[in-house]
């Protein structure tokens, strides 16, 4: 089967192709419902499908969704991992926890949001114990990240402004601002809320159900819009010098990026799904990565993000700007072609079998 058979058009295609390549791979299945609709009518889930032993010692979990839209590119790679075999050779007391659709509702209807205009990539926090992480900086900017109306000169203003924040504030700080994260404007961009949103909950009931015994588990979480056309990097969020970003860098070499050392154009952030399941599971020594493949230009991404965020607040999805806007962010996380795959799905598969010979190691 060519590797491209392996990725979908569409949430729900992708869904039940996920769910066939497990039931014939022989994996266990549990389904947990979103509240809403997608944008077909579809009913929403978050899947899993479980491969191994029930008390293996060592976990791989792959994650595919957290920010919607690049789910088409993380389902791509959990369905050809059990379309071609690899889930069949896992090491002696290993297991496969395959998540899909972390953000059902952000894969249906093409967002890198929630149904709440969340970034569950930044809501993954403890609320309970600490307030959101203040990102003051944020504000300068949201008015004009926030447009009241859209058009072409709209958007050219927009790129004019972000540009010239960059140069008077600086790279670090002005991807900081705008892209790392805010707790304090719903309606802006990368909006990470105030409390546990239903993924978050989600996947917390799932780490305490299948991963509680375990003592060694590492996290994938598939990611794309940042980064050179086709590499994949791996962003690493574990303190510097600690035995996990260690392990990391020991098991997947010079891919592994620390943004808290400045190796990574990703900002520092807090509240992301992956570390969120090393919180979720304390008794094990959790290895918690994102690989990140690159797509189109910073400048063109951003955008896509920017223009979405308005068509959600103001516009029409179903219209024809609306679908004009729908194309451009799918194109800006998912560049649907055999070139941008042929490099990224055999690296994904690459990293799937490192992980499991570091786990068999540790």
């Amino acid at each position: 089967m060519s590797i491209h058979a392996h990725f979908s058009p569409d949430y729900a295609t992708a869904r039940q192709t996920f769910l066939s390549a497990a039931k014939n791979a022989g994996a266990e299945l549990a389904h947990y419902q979103h509240p809403l609709k997608g944008i077909a009518g579809e009913d929403l889930f978050t899947d899993l499908a479980w491969i191994g032993p029930k008390d293996a010692r060592a976990v791989l979990v792959t994650v595919s969704g957290t920010h919607g839209i690049e789910g088409y590119y993380g389902s791509g790679c959990q369905v050809g991992w059990l379309q071609d075999g690899h889930a069949a050779k896992l090491p002696a007391n290993t297991a496969m926890l395959s998540i899909h659709g972390s953000n059902p509702y952000g894969f249906s209807w093409g967002r890198r949001v929630n149904e709440d205009n969340m970034d569950i990539n930044r809501n993954f926090i403890d609320f309970a114990t600490k307030a959101p992480p203040a990102n003051p900086a944020y504000a300068e900017v949201h008015d004009w990240l926030v447009p009241q109306s859209w058009d072409a000169g709209i958007a050219a203003n927009i790129q004019t402004k972000i540009a010239d924040y960059y140069a008077r504030v600086g790279a670090r700080a002005a991807t900081a601002a705008i892209v790392g994260g805010q707790h304090s404007h719903a309606d802006g961009i990368f909006y990470g809320g105030t409390q546990a949103c239903w993924s978050h909950r989600t996947i917390k009931a799932i780490a305490e159900k299948y991963l509680a015994t375990a003592k060694r588990i590492c996290v994938l979480d598939y990611h794309t819009g940042l980064g050179p056309f086709g590499y994949s990097e791996m962003i690493c969020r574990h303190p510097v010098d600690s035995d996990s970003l260690n392990l990391a860098r020991a098991w997947f070499g010079d891919a592994v990026t620390s943004p808290a050392m400045g190796q990574s154009d990703s900002p520092v952030i807090e509240g992301n799904l992956r570390m969120g399941i090393a919180r979720f599971c304390s008794q094990a020594t959790v290895v918690a990565s994102a690989i990140e493949v690159g797509t189109l230009s910073s400048e063109e991404v951003r955008l896509s993000v920017i223009a979405d965020n308005w068509l959600h607040l103001r516009g029409d999805v179903f219209s024809a700007q609306g679908k004009q806007i729908k194309a451009q962010i799918r194109a800006a996380f998912y560049p649907d072609n055999d070139e941008w795959r042929g490099l990224c799905y055999p690296r994904a598969v690459q990293i799937q079998q490192q992980a499991l010979t570091g786990l068999a190691q540790a």
